[in-house]
């Protein structure tokens, strides 16, 4: 027995991927790879056609961050604010208010699909829109299809649901018909498309379109903190894309405008309301000091209380306006805001002063601390209505000329390219796709087909049993061996690649079998299938033609392909049941080797194979044959193998490449260890380069 051992550099080195190798296999399968890369390219194709255009429009808004409103404390205060003013916008643009009068606006609710899978692949579908489309409730159902076909480039006619023709009309005109016990309404605004083209419409919610509208429709800022907006969107058709973005920012820009000046129309409301009871207390205060004067007389101030009148009345003002503050952004921030914190302290410190003030008007006399009381009065309520009136002016230019803090930059166009879909790219796809498709299916199948070994080193690493001989897979006419159970190759085609391997394997057993006087050699398979009987015919043939007498014995007794139409039906079971002779039941041919049928069907036959009269029947035969060939049964499969395994010489072992797995094949070895057999080696059969043939169909299989 040869003993194998291989380094570990050898051992990594089968684990590596051989591209080389790989490349053989897909060149062996090249015309499966072309034929998926057709197919590939033929879907990708076929998606170009089906696939519709899509075009995108875009647009540029400018945001006014300014506020002439802002003092230095609100804007120190805006420092702590985490969220960008353009953020607040977007919200606003893609906000319902917005979005659902943009829909009812470009009629985005009604929808009419052009209908025709020849149409649509050959890029010739119609177009048509509607403006109005109203169908009764109790219609507005799935199982409900309203189908509309062009009759002329202008005209159209409506199919009712339920059958017929409901309208016949034209574009632009709108028709109402009753239906349902309620009333169809439509209005077809446009349509391009040949006569028998048909559209299915469709009529949805304000609301659920404007949702649908807010997913597709992409606003971001242009840049960090630049208050520049980017609106984009896409659609079938490029006009559409543009105008329904074009409304989008109209309708935001109009809002804009329209809540700034709401804001404007509200406060001067309000100050309007407050002016006439603010005139009337100037007068009331007026009329006091007048009454007072009349009543005293004149009094002349001292110019030290003249000063401390203008100053008091000078800090009231800024505590009146300081006050408005307060009320202004209690709206927006708490008392611990650092503005609010900046305008409570300011409040503060106008009170002390003014404490301060009163203090010294108390060191005067009586009557110039009452004049001085009524004047101040008059002064700040005269002061008080004058900032009113001209607030009051100044909202009305307001409204008057509100713009609003958003200004287009560049109006959405119509952009005649599509940027979708991308048919090279579409086709690169599909080209590579079904490449590697056919690839992927290629070595799949191989990994599915081809579970076993397909190494003789590593058969002999793990087994320490010698192969012998690598045995390619061959094809020939499949009638030759239904009209002959001992068909041999080696016979009909002698320069078969094949049958030069079995000729290897005939010269390697010159050295290790018939050197030590062996005479009988068992041939046994791993599993079935796996081509032991086309071995033993082939080998037996090629050492009858070196001058050998060989006796091919079949003891598969039982699924015999050899012995299916053999000549005789006496045979080896009939020997050993003794009821006829060797010589009544060898067929003989002075062409080739003899040969030994199963003989009758038995119900026992590893009983016979373990007899007595089975060993006595080999010894024999030794007698008359230089060489005697035992085809057995598949070894991992029944237990015949075993019975004659130790009886015999040699054993050969044959492997099916890339079917049975080392665990098998080491599972066979050890059998034979068992039975005593330690005279044995390998033989690979059916070896190639590529997955795509099958094994020897003539063999039979065990179930």
């Amino acid at each position: 027995m040869v003993q194998n051992t291989q380094s570990m550099p050898d051992m990594a080195k089968d684990d590596e991927i051989d591209l080389l190798a790989i490349a053989k296999i897909l060149w062996t399968r090249k015309w499966s790879v072309v034929l998926f890369s057709f197919l590939g390219l033929c879907v990708g194709v076929f998606l170009t056609r089906w696939m519709r255009d899509v075009y995108s429009s875009d647009a540029l808004l400018q945001l006014d961050s300014k506020s002439s409103k802002a003092s230095a404390m609100v804007d120190m205060g805006s420092l702590f604010e985490q969220e960008s003013p353009a953020e607040a916008e977007i919200r606003l643009i893609k906000s319902r208010q917005v979005l659902m009068e943009v829909v009812e606006k470009e009629h985005l609710n009604y929808s009419a699909s052009p209908i025709g899978f020849k149409e649509r692949l050959a890029r010739k579908e119609g177009r048509m829109e509607l403006s109005l489309f109203k169908i009764p409730d109790a219609v507005v159902t799935e199982e409900y299809e309203w189908i509309v076909e062009a009759l002329t480039p202008t005209t159209f006619k409506l199919n009712s649901p339920l059958g017929g023709t409901l309208i016949e009309g034209s574009v632009g005109n709108t028709y109402r018909v009753p239906f349902a016990g309620d009333t169809v309404a439509i209005c077809v605004s446009m349509m391009l498309a040949e006569p028998g083209q048909q559209f299915k419409l469709a009529s949805s919610s304000v609301l659920e379109v404007a949702e649908s509208l807010k997913k597709i429709l992409n606003v971001a800022e242009d840049g960090k903190k630049t208050n520049i907006l980017t609106l984009s969107l896409e659609n079938r058709y490029p006009d559409k894309a543009a105008s329904i973005l074009n409304a989008i920012i109209e309708t935001y820009v109009r809002q804009n405008v329209e809540m700034r000046s709401a804001e404007a129309e509200k406060t001067l409301e309000f100050l309007e309301e407050q002016l006439p009871s603010i005139k009337a207390k100037l007068d009331s205060s007026e009329s006091v000091l007048t009454n007072y004067r009349h009543k005293v007389g004149t009094v002349d101030l001292t110019a030290e209380a003249k000063v401390t009148l203008d100053r008091q009345v000078h800090l009231k003002a800024q505590l009146l306006n300081v006050e408005q503050q307060i009320q202004e952004n209690a709206r927006l921030y708490t008392e611990d805001h650092p503005t609010m914190q900046a305008i409570l302290q300011q409040q503060t410190r106008l009170k002390r002063e003014i404490a301060k003030e009163e203090a010294l008007v108390k060191d005067l006399p009586t009557t110039q601390q009452e004049v001085i009381k009524l004047q101040q009065e008059v002064q700040i309520n005269n002061e008080l209505y004058t900032s009113i009136l001209n607030n009051i002016q100044q909202l009305r230019v307001v409204r008057a000329g509100e713009i609003g803090n958003v200004r287009i930059v560049d109006k959405a166009c119509i952009r005649a390219k599509p940027i979708k879909p991308k048919r090279k790219i579409i086709l690169l796809g599909g080209l590579l796709g079904g490449l590697a498709l056919g690839c992927g299916l290629i070595f799949l199948q191989r990994l599915l087909r081809e579970g076993g070994v397909s190494s003789a080193s590593e058969v002999e690493r793990e087994t320490n049993v010698s192969v012998y001989a690598k045995v390619p897979l061959v094809k020939y006419d499949e009638s030759k061996v239904q009209n002959n159970s001992l068909f041999t190759l080696a016979k009909e085609d002698s320069d078969n690649l094949a049958v030069e391997q079995i000729r290897l394997l005939r010269s390697t057993l010159e050295f290790s079998f018939f050197e030590q006087k062996g005479k009988t050699l068992l041939v046994t398979g791993v599993s079935a299938g796996a081509g032991k009987t086309f071995i033993s015919v082939n080998l037996a043939h090629l050492l009858f033609k070196m001058g050998k007498k060989v006796l091919l014995v079949d003891t598969d007794l039982r699924k015999s392909r050899l012995s299916k139409r053999g000549l005789s039906q006496r045979g080896l079971s009939d020997i050993l049941c003794g009821k006829i002779s060797l010589e009544d039941c060898v067929v003989n041919s002075s062409e080739t080797f003899d040969f030994l049928p199963i003989g009758a069907k038995t119900a026992n036959p590893n009983e016979l194979l373990s007899s007595n009269g089975f060993k006595g029947f080999l010894n024999q035969i030794k007698e008359k044959y230089d060489v005697i060939l035992l085809d057995a049964p598949p070894i991992n499969v029944v237990a015949d193998a075993q019975s004659i395994a130790p009886l015999v010489d040699f054993a050969l072992l044959v492997v099916k490449f890339r079917k049975d797995s080392i665990e098998d094949i080491q599972e066979a070895v050890k059998t034979l260890d068992v039975v005593g057999q330690e005279k044995r080696a390998v033989v690979m059969n059916q070896c190639y380069n590529d997955g795509s043939f099958q094994g020897y169909s003539y063999y039979y299989k065990y179930k």
